[in-house]
């Protein structure tokens, strides 16, 4: 059994170390986490929010194709979103990227209320930069907006029409694999 683990982590580093994004198989984690504390004339409160985004692209030639799962949680009012949907995008050789993600599905759930029947797009920019042969980090911009058609309040299901925009900023972290 030892054999065949090694023989497992051996074939993947061999493959992660000739790793390149104009031609590679890219799993990236993008993040933000946001804590405030807020203490107006007494009055305390506080914001704790975290984005982060799950994405497997395939590159060829600079230009990518692939899947995201996205979640989105708000500690202070209890809400939290998940999303999954298709991606396409291009990479540069000069370490710019811009993607562009279908969400085929997105729910969003606050205490009580909770929006379904969801999809919604997200266009991101970035740049990664390489630590190693086959380790990327970097920064992207995000614009994300979600519609939603169904609400449930109580156990009571009735159509909506919500949306949800944001503009965020992330953190990258992406390993390529030939």
């Amino acid at each position: 059994m030892k054999k065949k683990i090694s023989f497992l982590l051996v074939f993947l580093v061999a493959g992660a170390a000739q790793a390149d994004l104009s031609k590679s198989t890219v799993f990236s984690l993008n993040t933000i986490y946001m804590d405030r504390d807020y203490d107006d004339n007494g009055v305390k409160s506080k914001l704790k929010m975290t984005d982060t985004d799950f994405r497997l692209m395939r590159v060829e030639k600079g230009w990518a194709y692939g899947a995201i799962y996205s979640l989105s949680s708000n500690d202070s009012s209890d809400a939290q979103r998940n999303s999954a949907g298709l991606s396409l995008g291009y990479y540069s050789q000069k370490d710019f990227f811009i993607n562009l993600h279908y969400y085929l599905t997105s729910k969003y759930k606050a205490g009580a209320l909770e929006y379904t029947k969801g999809n919604g797009y997200e266009v991101d920019v970035g740049m990664l930069s390489k630590v190693t042969s086959s380790v990327y980090i970097g920064l992207l911009m995000a614009l994300k907006n979600f519609s939603y058609s169904e609400q449930t309040v109580s156990g009571v299901t009735s159509s909506a029409s919500a949306t949800h925009r944001e503009v965020i900023p992330m953190f990258t972290f992406a390993i390529a694999f030939m």
